[in-house]
């Protein structure tokens, strides 16, 4: 029996995008396509070494999961999507591999960045600021006793408007989370890539109508890539 695949069922006709795709595409769609920069250009490739360039731009189309080939039309200064990815990319998705949106499982995102730990510099800031502790050299016990009489002196007020404050904020946040996990769910009709323009604006929103108001940030267009190929 044949296997088809997802461009097998697609009636593709020609289209255009301003800019390329995030990257987000599930792991389990990935086939030969690698997240590179490649003269200038960053964005999903597939490395051909039979091919002159050998780096070939694809972009995933979200509506059909199905990869397809892009090329820069510097006259128009946007990308041209010509077709699905032919045989020689290696990106071909059965129709048997595709799950359904909760199913796909995780997505080829950018690797994070581990905080690193300070415990060991506190530490020794602690012994430099407190030196009885390892050394059992006694510290200035006068001016210690000094210090202790001056704080049981002062009285302060706790900080409920910083409290108050922080707590309203917390839940404006999570708010706009869950504004943002929709968001990015959705996908544009026509250039198959996950929506994201909407962020901002309902962010925006949200703060209007939780906290006082502010101006909207200032919108700015996408930022368009160099010429393809070398500059």
């Amino acid at each position: 029996m044949v296997r088809l695949t997802t461009k097998d069922r697609w009636v593709f006709e020609p289209y255009s995008l301003e800019q390329r795709g995030d990257r987000d595409v599930p792991l389990i769609y990935l086939k030969e396509a690698r997240w590179r920069t490649i003269r200038g250009s960053t964005g999903y490739f597939v490395n051909i070494p039979t091919r002159p360039s050998q780096y070939y731009p694809v972009e995933f189309n979200h509506n059909f999961v199905c990869w397809t080939e892009i090329l820069w039309n510097a006259p128009q200064n946007r990308w041209n999507v010509d077709r699905p990815t032919r045989p020689d990319y290696r990106c071909d998705i059965f129709e048997d591999e595709v799950r359904t949106a909760g199913q796909v499982g995780p997505l080829d995102e950018p690797p994070r960045t581990p905080t690193p730990s300070t415990d060991e510099g506190d530490e020794a800031e602690s012994e430099r600021t407190n030196p009885t502790i390892e050394s059992g050299i006694p510290g200035n016990t006068m001016e210690e006793e000094g210090l202790a009489n001056l704080a049981e002196s002062i009285h302060i007020n706790p900080p409920m408007a910083t409290m108050t404050t922080k707590t309203r904020e917390q839940i404006i946040n999570e708010e706009i989370a869950h504004i943002r996990r929709e968001v990015t769910e959705e996908i544009n009709p026509h250039t198959g890539h996950r929506r994201v323009a909407n962020i901002v604006d309902d962010e925006a929103a949200l703060r209007r109508a939780t906290g006082p108001d502010r101006a909207d940030p200032p919108s700015g267009g996408p930022e368009r890539l160099p010429e393809l190929p070398p500059i």
